[in-house]
């Protein structure tokens, strides 16, 4: 099939899309929709949705004009982290993983269930550990100074109110890791101690 796009069909594929994103679907539902119906490849499709918006961008009265409404405000803006909240976030994750609460159980608590916050913050966090040791440190040695148990997180150690790191739970995440028999060997080796 050619490539030519009819107004009809230019219509169409804006009102599927805005139709979409009403629903709370994506654009690629109404992209499969439409290049299901005209026999164009799903590529095809959105490209030329995109080529389009860039034109109705352009010129501004076009689509009004042709009776297209256009999906806007589909994107929230950009929030950033203020380095309040970094020190907060890595704190709290930090405090309730020396509990022994997930990161994952601790974000879904901090978000309040909400999916798109938790990804967010799991975002941060993780980018944290990766990309900003030396921050991770910082609120660290503030929770040590303050005598607040926190995990070590590249040490994978809790460390107490005293900045020790608990043995207790420094042997019980190394016997979890342990193998049936090494587990078994670990073990005889503790009676014979005893």
């Amino acid at each position: 099939m050619e490539n030519n796009w009819t107004i009809t069909e230019t219509k169409e594929l804006f009102d599927l899309a805005y139709k979409a994103a009403d629903s709370g679907k994506g654009l690629s539902f109404a992209f499969n929709k439409m290049a299901a119906k005209c026999g164009r490849s799903l590529n095809s499709v959105r490209n030329y949705y995109y080529s389009q918006l860039k034109m109705f961008t352009l010129i501004p009265g076009l689509a009004d004009d042709l009776g297209i409404k256009l999906v806007t405000g589909r994107r929230a803006e950009f929030e950033t982290f203020s380095a309040t909240e970094i020190d907060e976030l890595l704190a709290y994750i930090l405090t309730e993983k020396a509990k022994g609460v997930s990161v994952r159980a601790a974000i879904a608590t901090l978000s309040g269930q909400d999916a798109k916050k938790a990804l967010r913050l799991q975002n941060k966090y993780r980018s944290m550990l990766a990309h900003h040791p030396k921050k991770v440190t910082a609120v660290m040695d503030d929770l040590a100074r303050r005598g607040v148990p926190y995990f070590n997180p590249y040490k994978k150690a809790v460390v107490d109110k005293e900045g020790a790191p608990d043995n207790i739970q420094l042997l019980t995440e190394y016997i979890s890791r342990l193998d049936e028999g090494e587990a078994g060997s670990f073990l005889s080796l503790i009676k014979k101690l005893m």
